[in-house]
């Protein structure tokens, strides 16, 4: 059963995404507990079947796609020494 969402939705989608954003950028955390209640409520997709699971896979992988790609640009800057991480004295 596939389930479409509407262009209102998807409006609704977008300015979620910018208010977490925001509040990650304010404070730096939070997004996943922010992104969910906002999907399901906000956006209107708690009538959806399963409609809690896929809000939660959508803000996991969210997150770490920004956790992936800030990673990599902190890398290619030299911000982060790997074998310093790494390291682990038994």
């Amino acid at each position: 059963m596939t389930v479409a969402i509407t262009p209102i939705q998807y409006a609704l989608s977008v300015i979620s995404g910018i208010l977490v954003g925001f509040s990650l950028g304010l404070i730096g955390g939070g997004g996943s507990i922010l992104a969910v209640p906002l999907f399901l409520y906000f956006v209107g997709l708690d009538t959806i079947p399963d409609a809690a699971h896929i809000a939660i896979g959508t803000t996991a992988l969210a997150v770490g796609l920004n956790a992936y790609i800030n990673s990599y640009m902190h890398l290619r800057k030299r911000n982060v020494a790997p074998k310093v991480g790494a390291y682990s004295p038994a």
